[in-house]
């Protein structure tokens, strides 16, 4: 019987520790465990950013202004389905245009958390540069072209 009392010494700590683990993340979780992240932190209008948490359930808040909370009635701009986690993607809009805060949260609970986002203008797709580079190198093209000729027109002359 004496090896009975070490297994039941391991025993008895191994419930314990696993009592108090669970009792430490219970208690971060109520006390405001649920994390967000927003990727990337900065997007062009069309362009997309994903919201993820480590909480199911989410009510997701984008509100303009840096730190800024949601209205006391506001609608979510998202749901996420029951689970122990989520990732949600958006499209940046034109009315985005700014800095933004993305909050994730629980109904009923304490438990939510906020990330920065900042939406910028389209950028500008035209590629004017780009085209006066090719108009300036065949008008370079194109007077070298008839410099040659002409200094072939003189050469022939003084020849004959």
């Amino acid at each position: 019987m004496t090896h009975s009392r070490p297994i039941l010494r391991l025993s008895i700590a191994i419930a314990v520790g696993l009592a108090t683990s669970v009792m430490v993340a219970a208690g971060a979780f109520a006390a405001g465990g649920c994390t967000v992240t927003v990727q990337p932190h900065s997007v062009p209008v069309g362009g997309q950013f994903t919201v993820s948490g480590n909480f199911g359930s989410a009510s997701i808040f984008i509100v303009k202004g840096v730190n800024a909370s949601p209205a006391e009635n506001a609608q979510p701009n998202a749901t996420t389905p029951a689970g122990s986690s989520f990732t949600v993607t958006f499209t940046a809009e034109s009315s985005d245009i700014g800095q933004l805060t993305v909050w994730g949260l629980l109904p009923a609970s304490e438990c939510g958390d906020s990330d920065q986002l900042t939406v910028t203008a389209s950028p500008n797709t035209a590629t004017s540069q780009p085209r006066a580079t090719v108009s300036i190198g065949l008008l370079v093209l194109a007077s070298a072209l008839a410099l040659g000729l002409f200094c072939l027109a003189v050469g022939r002359r003084r020849a004959h």
